[in-house]
């Protein structure tokens, strides 16, 4: 199977989902002659794109399994060439618990106002822990940029005077 993939996996991948766009397109343009006729409070309740919401759900999970799955694989079949992968998955996950420790859950007027709106539109509630992860996630994504910006920086430099 991993060698199937391995040869023929992008085209799977493209035809799976040329596959999907398909059906998607013919349940939305089998169904546009009613949504286009109903009312703009119908059209909201229509489930004329579930069938293409469905579709790209169910291949991000396919594709989320794949890349674990191929990813462990490679881990267990080639652990000396893998280990660059994991020490940067641990430094990865070493921001993200720093940024999370240090996270501030202090609210300004304008986060606490953002935040009881989308209370208000999801009936659900932030909690402190929640604060903390989205602070720490984006705390991370952004010492991530700034790596990637420093990294590219410095590797400029250093071809300019090779």
């Amino acid at each position: 199977m991993y060698q199937f993939l391995v040869k023929n996996g992008q085209s799977v991948a493209f035809g799976l989902g040329v596959l999907v766009v398909a059906v998607f397109l013919i349940s939305v343009i089998g169904g546009m002659e009613n949504f286009a006729d109903a009312a703009k409070e119908t059209q909201y309740q229509t489930s004329i794109f579930d069938v293409g919401i469905s579709g790209a759900i169910a291949l991000s999970v396919l594709a989320a399994i794949a890349m674990v799955g191929f990813g462990l694989f490679h881990i267990a079949t080639n652990f000396k060439g893998s280990m660059k992968g994991i020490i940067g998955f641990g430094i990865l996950i070493a921001i993200f618990l720093i940024a999370y420790a240090t996270a501030d859950t202090s609210l300004t007027p304008t986060l606490e106002t953002a935040i009881k709106k989308f209370e208000t539109a999801q009936s659900s509630q932030i909690t402190e822990g929640t604060l903390k992860f989205m602070s720490g996630g984006i705390t991370t994504m952004l010492a991530l940029i700034g790596i990637a910006v420093a990294a590219f920086v410095i590797s400029e430099v250093r071809n300019f005077f090779k």
